[in-house]
């Protein structure tokens, strides 16, 4: 598997990822809270895509240190690591939904500096030509 085959990986996993997060957190849970579902049925959807997102981010890291060796200093792949915490984090606070919802608005924002951090190579810092040599 080429580096940039496993690149178009990783964006396809993060942007599964990513969009899912958002669009339970920013369209599922409001429309379910005005219905009155949030949140005894609707915090099942957050779980799942919580976990999902937990798995995603341990399949990126396997990825990326498969395609070569990680930077640990490089601010993407930290950001990677914090998140995949977080989403850990989350089934430690399983009876307080209103923490769980802190880290998943948490979660969002990360994922936002994440993407425009790195927008094309995930967990490596994207370097303007002539800016830095690495």
């Amino acid at each position: 598997m080429g580096s940039g085959m496993v690149r178009h990986y990783l964006i396809l996993i993060r942007t599964f990822w990513l969009g899912g997060l958002w669009s339970c957190a920013y369209l599922v849970r409001p429309l379910l809270e005005h219905r009155g579902f949030f949140p005894l049925h609707g915090i099942e959807i957050m779980h799942v895509m919580t976990g999902t997102g937990a798995v995603c981010g341990l399949l990126i890291m396997l990825l990326a240190r498969f395609s070569g060796p990680l930077r640990w200093r490089e601010t993407p792949l930290q950001l990677l690591l914090v998140m995949i915490l977080l989403s850990l984090m989350y089934f430690a606070l399983l009876p307080w939904w209103k923490l769980q919802m802190m880290l998943v608005h948490a979660l969002s924002v990360l994922g936002v500096i994440w993407l425009l951090m790195a927008p094309v190579s995930v967990v490596r810092r994207d370097y303007i030509s002539g800016a830095s040599g690495h």
